[in-house]
């Protein structure tokens, strides 16, 4: 008896190695497959500004990241002795408005020379709905659990998302001709916009991504949605919000991500980080239970011994 389908997505005629650098943005699904790259030691960048859920919210903090415009101080906001953007995740604050604008400045220029230096951008759109601030007359990464009536609430159209990304695919190949550009959609359920408008968002945003790859030379797509919607689909593979997938959920996508874009001296490289990660793990265990470890020098030697095979592997 099958019991899913055991979707095999088809290979993009490329293959990512632990020399390449990696950037990835978008919703919270690229930071559990950005987990699973920095836990294999691959060399990547992950949501720099925080999780960023609509297509706006991630143009415009990798137009900045583009461009280096002077942050603007109005879409700051200060609240709880802290203050907060507008167009960043909350973990982007600062104890003063001076600070967090040099904060802001200083990660446009890193996300600036990281999308120089990347040969792969994953970008994973969450939902299709978006937060417009009336006042500011800007779309919001995060609303900072203001009233909800500064706000309008948003829903982008499949064209509206492919003339944007038409644009800013443009402007990556101006600044790095070689990066090519993959597209998600995240399996993660925004339920708390309704299950009828969670499903019409995410045709939009399905629509518009196969849409984009069409038009692109050196835009793909990696189908992360259909894995855990229609591949497994079975709530025993979501927490219990039901919502966003779950370990094992990850685990199998991760490892068809891996089946996509690894070629097999790649797959045999993660196994042994794997290996030490385990290990590593077990011991950190091991000592905090006996105030120190005496298995240093072993895993001191399987890094070198890990290096000398891989020199490209930094611990």
């Amino acid at each position: 008896m099958k019991f899913h389908l055991n979707f095999k997505p088809s290979t993009c005629g490329f293959n990512i190695s632990h020399q390449h650098q990696l950037f990835l943005i978008g919703s919270c699904f690229s930071d559990n497959i950005g987990d699973r790259l920095q836990a294999h030691k691959f060399q990547s960048v992950q949501n720099p500004c925080g999780v960023l859920f609509n297509p706006i919210s991630i143009q415009q903090t990798l137009m900045h990241g583009i461009q280096k415009p002077k942050p603007n101080a109005n879409i700051l906001l200060e609240q709880n002795n802290q203050v907060f953007s507008f167009l960043h995740h909350s973990k982007i604050k600062a104890g003063s408005k001076n600070e967090l604008l040099q904060n802001i400045q200083v990660l446009n220029d890193q996300n600036h020379q990281a999308l120089q230096a990347s040969d792969f951008i994953f970008i994973t759109f969450g939902s299709a709905y978006h937060y417009y601030h009336t006042e500011l007359m800007v779309t919001v990464a995060n609303c900072h659990k203001q009233n909800q009536n500064l706000f309008e609430k948003r829903l982008m159209q499949a064209l509206e998302i492919v003339n944007i990304y038409n644009a800013l695919l443009a402007e990556l190949k101006q600044i790095n001709p070689k990066l090519k550009c993959i597209f998600t959609v995240s399996p993660v359920k925004h339920l708390k916009d309704g299950v009828v408008e969670n499903n019409r968002s995410k045709s939009i945003l399905i629509m518009a991504v196969h849409q984009l790859v069409e038009e692109n030379e050196n835009a793909y797509y990696f189908p992360a949605y259909e894995l855990v919607n229609d591949d497994l689909r079975d709530y025993r593979f979501y927490k219990a919000d039901l919502a966003h997938p779950n370990e094992l959920a990850v685990d199998y996508v991760w490892q068809k991500f891996s089946d996509c874009f690894f070629e097999e001296n790649t797959k045999k490289i993660n196994i042994e980080i794997q290996k030490l990660n385990a290990y590593l793990n077990h011991n950190n265990l091991h000592a905090a239970q006996h105030n120190g470890s005496e298995h240093e020098p072993y895993i001191e030697n399987q890094k070198k011994c890990i290096q000398q095979l891989y020199p490209e592997i930094q611990f």
